[in-house]
């Protein structure tokens, strides 16, 4: 058996399949590892000397700081998320609100719909008498080619006075919706749904003209089927 032959032929198959090389550059990688580590590692002076540098530069006089203007920065970043937080939570709340506000609009309504749901508001309608009954408010006009009209669920209030205020075109659109009412002795007017209304919530007839003016649903002019005198509910 030829020893030395057989090293040979074994190291020349190596070095043809590249197998010399890769092992050089594999020590070879693993001696600069070991160099970076040692000159760069966590106890080495290198890193030593860049900790106390770094510290030195990072010194605070808290003397010259200006405390106020910091936390005026302070409490106007706590402000600005804040804000944001309140717009996106405002802004999705709201959307959800008008989805489901929407969800069950009919693409027709009719004025006589609209006094009926109006009764809901007068003031203890259970305390009239068997022969009493009480006369709510309805003003329909048309001076100019479209309708305006005057809802109140309160007796003989005059059409500016009154809590729905409404603008129809002869058509059923309906171009605007105002409603003025009085709390705690202080007038509150919503002009065609800001934000603050939706945000409030919407009940009842408000709520009603609310899905028609955003759905642009059809408004009928049923005037003569509006009944206006309502009685007690517990003689009907």
């Amino acid at each position: 058996m030829n020893l030395n032959q057989m090293v040979m032929e074994s190291l020349s198959k190596m070095e043809s399949e590249g197998k010399v090389q890769e092992i050089v550059e594999k020590h070879v990688e693993s001696t600069v590892n070991d160099v970076v580590k040692d000159l760069f590692g966590s106890w080495s002076d290198f890193s030593k000397d860049l900790k106390k540098q770094a510290k030195e530069a990072l010194q605070i006089n808290f003397k010259d700081l200006n405390l106020p203007t910091y936390n005026h920065l302070i409490l106007q970043a706590i402000k600005d998320k804040l804000d944001d937080e309140i717009t996106t939570n405002g802004v999705n709340q709201i959307k959800q609100q008008i989805e489901g506000l929407l969800s069950d609009s009919k693409r027709e309504y009719k004025l006589s719909e609209l006094v009926k749901e109006l009764r809901e508001e007068i003031e203890d309608p259970d305390e009239l008498g068997y022969e009493d009954y009480h006369e709510m408010t309805l003003h329909v006009d048309d001076p100019y080619g479209s309708y305006w009209i005057g809802l109140d669920a309160r007796n003989d209030i005059d059409e500016y006075s009154c809590k729905y205020r409404l603008h129809v075109s002869k058509d059923g659109t309906v171009y605007s919706v105002k409603i003025n009412e009085n709390e705690f002795n202080r007038k509150r007017s919503v002009d065609e749904f800001d934000v603050k209304a939706i945000m409030k919530g919407l009940h009842g007839l408000e709520e009603t003209l609310f899905k028609i003016y955003a759905s642009g649903a059809k408004l009928i002019i049923d005037e003569d089927k509006c009944e206006l005198e309502v009685s007690n509910p517990e003689y009907d």
